[in-house]
């Protein structure tokens, strides 16, 4: 298993001309955010900064001093300007994120990005990151075989409840001080028959860490703190609430069914030809099975992990050029025109305010007639019933 790891991370290693590819990508980008805000500075970090980005993984920037005071603002001036050059598809506004962003594909390329304002916590991190992978080196293929199996099913977006890489990373290197652990280390090696040390054999590793945050870990008593190296805490020290949000339940549940399938497999120590032991819980999508690796193409995925099982489906998604989920009366408040310039919206503001209100007093008379009509006797209201369902027949042309 840690040969197959190996193996498949530098099956997932970028080419020379797969950098060269976005490294132009994001010349084009960034050349777009100096016309539209000359004095701004971008800054790229994330995965693409660190290396731990998949074949399919975007390209973080953030735009620092546009002279944007409000996020939202800036989101929807950037949308209109790739509209308007032509160099972008599929544009895909995340206004309501803890931190706003622009996801798009650019066009010539097929790239994705992911472009936020002012939040300097991200360069940070990705410095922080570079340092942490350049002292502990299990935790790049680690980290690597985790993102695509969340990935694979749909749990690595954080705007929708899923873990982005620096938390990822996070859990690792937290999970990792376990090792020191020597009790639960030999209780793993013995397990599954390693003869080679816990620490230096990545199967074992990966196996902790399904075993630790999918059996044994405590959710709704205790987190992992994203400061440091990583470390646990008492969530009712810091005054959090105890059970967990969004799509943690999830997340847990597909790291226990990841350490129930290597558990299943008992195929650690001598593995069948034709059966991956990674293959258990990596399947192959269109992107791996299209990929060739070794000097001349001659690795491919079902040579790597062979048995890996059936083909994920490819999802399509919304096909419109722009897709938003701001709300009007308020990120709506400003778009940028042909030469760059803002103008306002607020009549647009007032009119949804408006019939906001007078909607509001819709729902209040709607409201006081449902009190009124509960005061009636059921007979009366079967009755009612009755004759709406036969009139709404009528209606529709049924007898």
């Amino acid at each position: 298993m840690h040969k197959e790891i190996v193996d498949f991370c530098d099956f997932l290693s970028p080419t020379s001309e797969e950098r060269e590819v976005r490294t132009t990508a994001g010349e084009a980008v960034l050349d777009l955010f100096k016309y539209t805000w000359p004095k701004c500075k971008p800054k790229v970090f994330g995965t693409f900064r660190t290396g731990l980005y998949l074949p399919t993984s975007d390209i973080d920037v953030v735009i620092m001093e546009s002279g944007i005071h409000n996020p939202a603002t800036g989101l929807q001036a950037l949308s209109r300007a790739l509209l308007q050059r032509g160099i972008a598809k599929k544009i895909q506004v995340i206004a309501k994120a803890r931190v706003p962003i622009v996801k798009f594909f650019e066009k010539k390329s097929g790239v994705s990005f992911d472009i936020s304002f002012d939040a300097q916590n991200g360069p940070k991190a990705a410095e922080f990151i570079k340092d942490a992978l350049a002292e502990c080196p299990p935790l790049r293929p680690l980290c690597l075989i985790l993102k695509v199996f969340l990935q694979q099913r749909e749990l690595n977006e954080v705007y929708s409840g899923g873990i982005g890489s620096f938390a990822l990373l996070t859990m690792i290197m937290a999970v990792l001080k376990i090792v020191n652990d020597v009790p639960y280390m030999a209780y793993l090696q013995s397990l599954y028959k390693c003869r080679a040390s816990p620490e230096h054999n990545l199967g074992i590793l990966l196996v902790n860490f399904f075993d630790f945050y999918g059996r044994k870990l405590k959710t709704t008593d205790v987190g992992v703190s994203c400061k440091g190296a990583g470390s646990f805490f008492k969530k009712s020290s810091k005054g959090l609430q105890i059970m967990p949000l969004g799509r943690t339940p999830l997340i847990i549940s597909s790291f226990c069914n990841g350490i129930y399938n290597l558990d299943k497999s008992k195929d650690h120590l001598e593995p069948r030809p034709n059966r991956s032991i990674l293959g258990t819980i990596i399947r192959p999508d269109p992107v791996l099975l299209e990929r060739k690796g070794g000097s001349n193409g001659e690795i491919t995925f079902n040579s790597l992990l062979p048995g890996a099982g059936e083909p994920l489906k490819t999802h399509f998604g919304d096909q419109r050029e722009i897709m938003c989920n701001w709300q009007s009366d308020y990120e709506e408040e400003s778009f940028a025109r042909g030469n760059g310039s803002v103008q306002s919206c607020g009549k647009r503001r007032k009119a949804f305010s408006k019939e906001k209100s007078t909607s509001k007093k819709k729902t209040e008379e709607i409201g006081e007639s449902k009190s009124h009509e509960e005061g009636g006797s059921k007979k009366e209201k079967s009755g009612k019933k009755k004759c709406w369902r036969q009139n709404r027949g009528h209606a529709n042309g049924f007898s």
